[in-house]
């Protein structure tokens, strides 16, 4: 895995209501106007864009964790995840570019 989508990305306003989404290095990721009305909409849309590589990573991890498709509480109660585990797959998928939409077959990409 890519090791600079593990590191944060931060909001900054750039130019006016301009909202931008910087990685580490200050490259640019994104840049969203606010809209007209002020309702923030724009910046709630940064935040969740800042927050994407973070949420890639506990993807990944739970991704890993639930590999058997099977999770047992400390009480011993046994929680079938079969459809978390996919829906999981389906999300990693599409966020490293291996398919374009959930209706799409993915491609030969290897999860990692």
């Amino acid at each position: 895995m890519d090791t600079r989508n593990n590191e944060s990305w931060q909001l900054k306003k750039i130019i006016g209501e301009v909202v931008g989404v910087i990685a580490p290095d200050s490259t640019v990721v994104a840049v969203l106007p606010e809209g007209q009305n002020g309702d923030g909409a724009k910046t709630r849309e940064a935040y969740m864009i800042a927050a994407t590589p973070q949420l890639f990573e506990v993807c990944s991890q739970l991704n890993t964790i639930l590999e058997n498709n099977l999770v047992v509480t400390p009480k011993g109660i046994h929680i079938d995840c079969a459809d978390v585990k996919k829906s999981l797959h389906a999300a990693i998928m599409r966020a490293k570019g291996c398919q374009k939409s959930p209706d799409e077959p993915p491609s030969n990409c290897l999860l990692q």
